[in-house]
């Protein structure tokens, strides 16, 4: 699907799809893909999840990015911070994520990811020459007889950003996990499956409410997986290369 396409859906509806084959990767990367969805099994746990549940382990970091020069660089680690207007959930307080692994910062297609995904955007043209910044989490999911999964257990919600993508990891032993698009009345729009690794959403986040359902196991033998890759990028203008990062979204 064409740069033009996308950005004109996510103008008039708020949210894009596109399919993993047609996410052109340059094929110098295409075996960084494995390599970076290994590192999916090196996770800290969630240690915010209410009841003591187990169902998600993450990492992250944010970074600066100046989209017309593509300068990517990596922000000092903070606590991960969303307002309780975004996330009933675990919003208002400071979440001490772990940070991304050095190994996943230096893999060259998270940096082209990052790249790439911004240019999908409808970014007016000065925003180029401003920074952004760019939230990166890795989510793991883990469904079992005994826990569903919840990728997003406060519901329909805004992740406080201009823009975001989601990249999917990997999808193993999966029964639900559907992607969900609502209105600002909190009505359903869309529903679809990410199912194959790198099938991608898109979303304004200022025009639309998203949320997953529960990932439970098909095998209940064995747990259900379900990683993702989510890039969140709101423009920062005042922002420096060197200011540490503090909470927004």
């Amino acid at each position: 699907m064409p740069h033009t396409d996308i950005r004109d859906e996510l103008r008039v509806r708020g949210y894009a799809l596109l399919p993993a084959r047609q996410l052109s990767i340059a094929p110098e990367l295409r075996p960084r893909v494995a390599e970076l969805a290994r590192e999916w099994e090196h996770l800290g746990a969630d240690r915010y999840l209410r009841n003591g549940a187990r169902f998600r382990e993450r990492a992250y970091d944010r970074f600066f990015f100046l989209p017309r020069t593509g300068e990517v660089r990596l922000h000092p680690h903070r606590p991960y911070f969303q307002s309780e207007g975004a996330n009933g959930y675990a919003g208002g307080i400071q979440r001490d994520v772990a940070p991304l692994s050095r190994s996943t910062v230096d893999n060259p297609l998270l940096t082209r990811l990052l790249r790439d995904d911004f240019a999908r955007f409808p970014v007016e043209d000065g925003r180029l020459d401003e920074p952004w910044d760019v939230q990166c989490h890795q989510f793991r999911i883990i469904g079992t007889p005994e826990e569903l999964g919840e990728p997003t257990p406060e519901g329909p919600h805004r992740d406080e950003v201009d823009y975001g993508a989601i990249h999917l990891m990997g999808r193993l032993n999966v029964t639900g996990g559907e992607s969900q698009v609502y209105s600002e009345g909190e009505e359903l729009l869309a529903e679809f499956c990410l199912r194959d690794r790198m099938d991608t959403m898109f979303w304004a986040d200022r025009k639309i409410l998203h949320a997953v359902r529960p990932v439970g196991a098909r095998d209940e033998s064995r747990p259900a997986v379900r990683d993702v890759l989510i890039l969140g990028y709101t423009h920062a203008p005042g922002q420096r290369r060197t200011d540490p990062v503090h909470g927004g979204g």
